[in-house]
Parts: structure tokens; sequence; C-alpha cells
């Protein structure tokens, strides 16, 4: 593979080429979006499903944060995800039931489209939802992780994910 086919800026076509090679390995031609901007959207997402969950409960402290396109960018230079892991905790006993029934109501109401709702394929097999917003193409991981050993506390981990996007143009990735 030449620098050139690499995706390397070295010429003004590079760029375009770069595009239509994320394009074709994407299924999709990734939007130029501000870095903070997509970190935004992601963070709203994820005060709005715990909003939907209807509990209370102490909840991770971690933003969203900007990481490389594994698929089209290794090297973290131009395209990028948006990923919000956190979790909710120290729930009265028997909301964790009801955070996982309400989303399961309230997830399709609001646009998203549940495409697992099932036990994980892990030894406890704990339950867990996954949805996509099919106009944003966000998607949502909640799994609800109980105590099968000592030590361990019930928490609901939540993942918040973008789709790749393209920085614009003059942007640190990495400083983003």
């Amino acid at each position: 593979m030449t620098m050139h086919e690499a995706g390397s800026e070295t010429s003004s076509g590079s760029t375009g080429q770069q595009q239509e090679r994320a394009e074709g390995i994407l299924g999709y031609k990734p939007e130029v979006r501000d870095i903070a901007k997509a970190k935004d959207e992601v963070n709203s997402i994820s005060s709005r499903v715990l909003d939907w969950m209807k509990v209370r409960g102490s909840v991770t402290e971690p933003s969203a944060a900007a990481h490389k396109c594994e698929a089209v960018d290794p090297d973290f230079t131009k395209y990028y995800v948006v990923n919000h892991p956190w979790s909710v905790y120290d729930l009265k006993k028997g909301s964790f039931d009801e955070a996982m029934d309400n989303l399961r109501k309230t997830l399709p109401e609001k646009g998203w489209k549940i495409t697992k709702d099932g036990p994980m394929r892990t030894k406890d097999a704990d339950p867990e939802i996954v949805a996509v917003q099919p106009d944003s193409h966000h998607t949502l991981t909640v799994q609800w992780l109980k105590p099968a050993r000592p030590g361990r506390k019930e928490l609901i981990s939540v993942d918040v994910d973008s789709r790749c996007f393209r920085a614009p143009e003059g942007t640190d990735v990495n400083g983003g």
C-alpha cells in the first residue's frame, strides 16, 4: 500500500480518497462534526437515559470522550467515535428491575429500537438491553450487573456510543 492509499495528506486528492475508503468500510459517509458537539450530544443522551430509568442512586462521574474510529483511522488522526461509559449504583432494592422495565417501555416511545433484551453471554447471564437510535445511529448498551460474588456491588452499567465522525480540518482529535 502506498502512502497515498493509506490516506496520507500529501496531496489534495488524498482527503477525498480517505473519505471514500472510510465510507466503503463503514457503509456510510462519516459526517464532519466538531468533537465538542458530538461529546455534548452523547452526554445529553446519557442524561436522558438516566431520567428514563426513573431511579435514584449514585452515578459515576466521567464524561463522554472521543476515541479512535478503529475501522478507518487506527492512528486517531481524523476520524473518531464518542463513548460514554457510566453506571448507577446504590439503588434501593427492587429498583434495578424498575429501571430496566422503564427503559423497555421508554426507549421505543422515544424512537429507539431495542435490538437485544435478554441475558448477557456471561457466566452470570445478567440482563442486558441493547438499543439503537435510527436517526442519529447512537447505540446504547445497558447491563444490570447483579452481585454474583461477595464484595461486588449491584449496579446498572450504561454505555452510549456514537457512530464514526470526521473531525473538521485542522482539528487535533487527540486533544478533543
